[in-house]
């Protein structure tokens, strides 16, 4: 992704529809404006309403009553102060227009001139490309909040397109070829982000961390010279990205990114459901959600199913991580800066039950792994317990119950032992597991009702999966830093999910696609149903034993010794 192109962009934003609100956070995370560029919100210039705060997560309940306009801009400015966002004055020139009407606003948007991308939500399904869809937009209902995050998404992928902001081979970051150089020392993140430049000079950034003396001594050479290395992203307190110069060919010509152009917004349409004339209710009847992960999907997965209307909403969240990190903010919507360093699933906790204070909303931090599996289920009891893991213990025994109870799980960890031993629980007790994956601009949502012969983790990605005992998450495998992932895919997906969720447990099980693909480069979409489980494929769907749990077998057994 180009990000200086992204930086110096200029978006027109027309309307106030379901879509605005994850638009507009969508193009804050991704930086847009945020250095020579510009947002202008066009129709906002009108108190904020209790249906403008309704089913989102950025305005807040204390914004009605205010101008809309101004409270839209003090909330993107919460998350990234460099956003250049007014509501106020004439049309940007030259600017790229996405327009998401409300009630009653389409037909002015179309008749003030041209709109590149439109983005609707319909009852059951959303439309987004270069002409308005059949229909205006529907009454609120239990999707919308859900439908209102995919298409928030699929709106921002399409303005990185139609700005040509896609690369195809190195990043551009300010200017500079990223060469996925990083770089750990202590402080050396924080003295960078205190400079307030775009791409400071390493050497000088390193000189304040570590002293003058570890910065003469540190070169990177190309062909054996040094060249001028500039720190082009912030990771942490500790970690940063280092960027060089674009190289130049013996025959003195520069290579550059191979940007993909500038295009059109294709048209797509897209829906939880397999087919049309699907029935849904105002509101989610009573419910037990558990929601494993709160880091990119589960963020907003989660903040969709919260601003989703609820008789009686018991969400369970879960997380592995420790505390909130700085890397998390550019993809994780639940978080800010003031959030670095609290306990991640105690803040998502927090963060959701303040979007809807009706629901009920418990945070546990604690690893899911084949270990834990039989104490999960209730079917496994262990004496003499070393004191020093019986918090922990505790933990899973909360986590376990809240599982037992559960009319669905959300799977939204970064590794996949995780998700087999979830759908391992979910095959036992009978209920439905809506799992989700992204990376970079592709993503997919995988949804498994044994009640209504779902295809199983297995079935989908073979037995290779069950068989690593050794959970190994993105960070993991890549070194100290977690892979980059993109807030329009984290919104895709965490949306997809959720609907799907809502799908479900309105009584509509037979009626879900039951797996969703999302290819953010190409701009599709797509659902279906997909084929029901083949007992000859997987016999047992995850219970027969197999060599990981026959690890866990022995485990168990080594600590109740």
């Amino acid at each position: 992704m180009a990000q200086d192109v992204l930086a110096d962009a200029s978006v027109e934003v027309a309307g106030t529809g379901p879509a605005l609100t994850c638009l507009l956070q969508c193009l804050a995370m991704l930086g847009v404006a945020t250095r020579h560029g510009a947002i202008h919100l066009r129709d906002a210039a009108r108190p904020a309403t209790p249906a403008d705060v309704s089913g989102q997560f950025l305005l807040r309940p204390d914004d009605v009553g205010t101008d809309l306009g101004a409270a839209l801009v003090r909330r993107m400015h919460d998350l990234d102060p460099a956003v250049n966002v007014t509501a106020e004055g004439a049309p940007l020139h030259r600017a790229l227009t996405v327009a998401v009407p409300g009630a009653g606003e389409l037909a002015g948007i179309d008749a003030r001139g041209p709109v590149d991308i439109w983005g609707q939500v319909h009852a059951t399904s959303l439309s987004v490309g270069p002409e308005p869809g059949p229909d205006g937009p529907a009454a609120p209902n239990v999707l919308t909040a859900a439908l209102a995050c995919v298409c928030g998404g699929l709106l921002a992928q399409a303005v990185i397109a139609g700005l040509g902001a896609l690369v195809s081979g190195p990043a551009v970051l300010s200017g500079w070829t990223e060469e996925r150089l990083w770089l750990r020392q202590p402080g050396i993140g924080r003295y960078a982000a205190g400079t307030g430049l775009d791409a400071p000079d390493l050497h000088a950034v390193l000189g304040v961390a570590a002293g003058p003396a570890v910065a003469a001594g540190f070169r990177i050479l190309r062909d054996g010279a040094p060249v001028d290395a500039r720190i082009t992203m912030i990771i942490d307190d500790d970690t940063v990205v280092v960027s060089l110069p674009a190289r130049a060919t013996t025959a003195g010509v520069t290579v550059r990114p191979n940007r993909l152009p500038a295009r059109p917004a294709p048209a797509l349409s897209w829906s939880p459901f397999a087919g049309p004339d699907v029935a849904v209710p105002g509101r989610l009847p009573a419910s037990r959600v558990v929601m494993v992960g709160a880091g990119a999907l589960g963020s907003w997965a989660g903040a969709a199913l919260a601003a989703t209307p609820a008789d009686d909403l018991d969400l369970c969240v879960v997380d592995m991580d420790g505390e909130v990190e700085r890397h998390n903010l550019n993809r994780q919507v639940l978080y800010t800066h003031a959030d670095i360093g609290r306990p991640k699933a105690q803040r998502a906790a927090e963060r959701l039950a303040a979007i809807n204070p009706e629901i009920t909303v418990t945070g546990i931090q604690t690893v899911i792994d084949v270990h834990g599996r039989d104490q999960l289920l209730g079917d496994e009891v262990l004496l003499d317990v070393d004191p020093a893991v019986a918090e922990q213990r505790r933990r899973i025994d909360r986590l376990g119950s809240a599982l037992r109870s559960a009319d669905a799980v959300l799977s939204c960890p970064d590794n996949q032992q995780t998700r087999w031993v979830l759908n391992c629980l979910t095959e036992r007790l009978g209920i439905a597991w809506v799992n989700g994956a992204v990376d970079g601009f592709v993503g997919r949502v995988h949804v498994c009702d044994p009640k209504d012969n779902g295809r199983c983790v297995v079935c989908w990605l073979g037995r290779s999966v069950a068989l690593d005992p050794v959970r190994l998450s993105c960070t993991d495998v890549t070194g100290p830093v977690p892979v980059p992932s993109i807030a329009t895919g984290a919104a895709i997906i965490g949306g997809i999910q959720a609907a799907t969720l809502i799908a479900e447990l309105t009584g509509n099980a037979a009626a879900v696609a039951r797996f969703h693909a999302w290819n953010g480069i190409d701009g599709v979409l797509a659902g279906y149903r997909a084929a029901d489980r083949d007992p000859g494929e997987c016999p047992a769907h995850l219970l027969e034993a197999t060599p990981t749990e026959e690890l866990s077998i022995r485990v168990h057994s080594d600590q109740q010794r």
